[in-house]
């Protein structure tokens, strides 16, 4: 990501935390849920803020789903399919050059035997540029992988889901909730159902027993 690019995201950021700001404010059952919260933890408002901002989505968050849009990035074809095609160009590449040596070549063509010349070793140049590419990117996906299970672990951790109940004792599902659909209106995600809030968090107090 350029420095550009990061300004402009970081630009979006804040427009969007002010906006989930102005919206509580605006709202007195909204205003009344981060009030409670506030008191009821050790958060500051702004760290109730970016957490709600930052966490609305964690229920997408599943090791599952992130190892899977991890790979996507990084495979838009599969490392698999990527050999398979290198191995293919290479063995396309051998057979042409048989073939220019019978009388079935088009290099014996006056008009177009010279644009075919060099192609067989470009197909084995392309070849090998293309597996220099997948041999750079294979252990950085292994890495990347082993990674992500922790990654996983750590953000829960330290979610808002977490600091909520670690210093109120509790969830407190309905006005969370509440707060968190605020937020996604906002990022632009679909707003959850209270069963499967419900749900999701006995599933997350599960995992952190």
């Amino acid at each position: 990501m350029t420095r550009v690019q990061r300004r402009s995201v970081l630009a979006q950021i804040r427009i969007q935390k002010q906006e989930l700001r102005e919206r509580i404010d605006r709202d007195r059952q909204s205003r009344k849920d981060f009030d409670f919260l506030i008191e009821k933890t050790d958060l500051k408002p702004h760290q109730l803020l970016t957490g709600l901002w930052l966490d609305c989505n964690l229920m997408k968050a599943d090791r599952q789903t992130l190892l899977s849009q991890a790979k996507n990035e990084v495979w838009p074809i599969s490392e698999d399919r990527l050999r398979r095609t290198i191995k293919h160009i290479r063995t396309v590449a051998g057979e042409m050059k048989a073939t220019n040596k019978t009388h079935f070549s088009p290099l014996h063509t006056s008009d177009i035997g010279a644009t075919f010349v060099a192609l067989p070793e470009n197909l084995r140049a392309y070849a090998t540029a293309l597996e220099k590419k997948v041999d750079i990117w294979a252990p950085y996906w292994k890495r990347k992988q082993a990674r992500i299970p922790g990654w996983v672990v750590s953000t829960r951790q330290n979610s808002l889901y977490e600091r909520i109940r670690s210093s109120a004792g509790s969830y407190h599902q309905t006005r969370l909730l509440r707060l968190l659909n605020l937020a996604r209106d906002i990022k632009g995600y679909p707003r959850i159902r209270q069963r499967a809030f419900t749900a999701w968090l006995n599933r997350f107090e599960k995992r952190r027993k």
